[in-house]
């Protein structure tokens, strides 16, 4: 799983199927025999169309719950991503971090996110911000 972030949010995305639907996500996806980190590059590309680098990303944690190792991709404000797969989500959306934590605690982010929410909260949000 890729959390992408920028100074300003994190960008997620409206799961449709029938795990886990209308549930925001973060890119993820199986790892097919590759490694998590060229997995978590494939599906980044696979699901935003943005493409970077291995070296971009930074490990944050494995979720043992899901066996999900957890990266973060810190963008460009102003980047855009692409909806490539319309019929497994909908658009990327970016949410400040207040409501983005306030949705992890209301359960309407992805397990991963919910139960580890204080972790990555810590981690990808600004150190000049503190929000409750």
């Amino acid at each position: 799983m890729v959390i992408i972030h920028d100074r300003d949010g994190i960008q997620i995305s409206l799961r449709y199927g029938k795990v886990m639907n209308n549930m925001w996500q973060s890119p993820e996806g199986k790892t097919n025999g590759k490694s998590s980190m060229e997995a978590a590059l494939r599906e980044l590309e696979e699901e935003t169309g943005l493409v970077t680098e291995l070296e971009d990303f930074k490990f944050l944690i494995n979720d043992l719950n899901y066996n999900c190792k957890v990266y973060t991709l810190k963008v460009h404000p102003n980047t855009e991503l692409d909806l490539i797969e319309p019929d497994k989500n909908g658009k990327w959306k970016k949410f400040s971090f207040k409501v983005y934590k306030r949705m992890a605690r209301e359960g309407r982010i992805t397990p991963t996110h919910t139960t580890c929410i204080e972790l990555i909260f810590y981690r990808i949000r600004p150190k000049s911000q503190s929000i409750k």
